[in-house]
C-alpha cells in the first residue's frame, strides 16, 4: 500500500514526531480522507508498520527451542532470525530503534515491552538450560543474556544506519562462536568470522 510505503520512508528519515499526516499523504499521492479510511491516525499508521515484524519475530523466537537441542545451535538460530529480519526490513528496524530510544514523552503510544520481554526471556532460558546442562561454565544466565543481546543489537543498529553492512547467517554464526568459545577458539578458516565493517 502506497500510504504505508510513504509513512515508512518518512518515519525512517524524519522520525515519528518529525513526520506529519500531510507529508505522508502528499508523498503517497492520495487525499486525507483516503488515509482516514484505512487508519485512525498517525499512531495507527506507525503501529501497522511495526506490529507485523514484532509478531513475526516473537513467533520465530518461540519456535527455536523445538528445532535445536544444543545451546549453541539455539543461540545461532536467534541471531540468524534477528539478522534476517534486519536485512529484509531495514527501515522498519530503524523505526523500532527510534521507538526504543526516543524520550518517554515522544513517539507513539505503543506497547514495546512485550517484544523486549519475550526476546530477553527466550535467550535467558536458552542460556540457563545451557548452564544447567554444563554446556556453559561461568556467569549467570541474565548477565550472559545481556552480553548476547548487546552484541546482536549493536550489529542491527549499525545495519539500520549503514545499509551497506550485510548481516549474513555466517556472520551470526561466527559471532555466536566467538561468544560461546572465546577468542582462542580455532575454527575452519573458510568459516571464520568476517567483520561486516571492513568496507569502512
Amino acid at each position: 500500500m502506497r500510504l504505508l510505503e510513504s509513512a515508512l520512508y518518512l518515519f525512517a528519515e524524519k522520525g515519528y514526531e518529525g513526520t506529519s499526516i500531510r507529508e505522508i499523504i502528499e508523498r503517497a499521492g492520495v487525499t486525507r480522507p483516503v488515509l482516514y479510511y484505512y487508519f485512525h491516525n498517525k499512531e495507527d499508521v506507525f503501529r501497522r508498520l511495526v506490529e507485523p515484524l514484532f509478531k513475526e519475530l516473537i513467533k520465530a523466537f518461540g519456535e527455536i527451542p523445538r528445532h535445536f537441542a544444543e545451546t549453541v545451535g539455539r543461540l545461532k538460530a536467534v541471531m540468524r532470525v534477528a539478522f534476517a529480519a534486519a536485512e529484509r526490513n531495514p527501515l522498519t528496524v530503524r523505526l523500532i530503534l527510534q521507538m526504543y530510544f526516543s524520550p518517554p514523552q515522544g513517539g507513539p503510544e505503543f506497547d514495546k515491552d512485550e517484544f523486549r520481554r519475550v526476546r530477553f526471556l527466550t535467550v535467558e532460558k536458552i542460556l540457563q538450560e545451557g548452564l544447567d546442562r554444563a554446556e556453559l561454565a561461568g556467569g549467570d544466565a541474565r548477565s550472559l543474556t545481556l552480553v548476547f543481546i548487546g552484541v546482536m543489537d549493536a550489529h542491527v543498529m549499525a545495519k539500520s544506519q549503514m545499509p551497506g553492512i550485510h548481516l549474513t547467517p555466517e556472520l551470526a554464526e561466527g559471532l555466536v562462536d566467538l561468544l560461546f568459545y572465546g577468542t582462542c577458539y580455532k575454527e575452519n578458516p573458510e568459516t571464520a568470522l568476517v567483520s561486516p565493517f571492513n568496507y569502512i
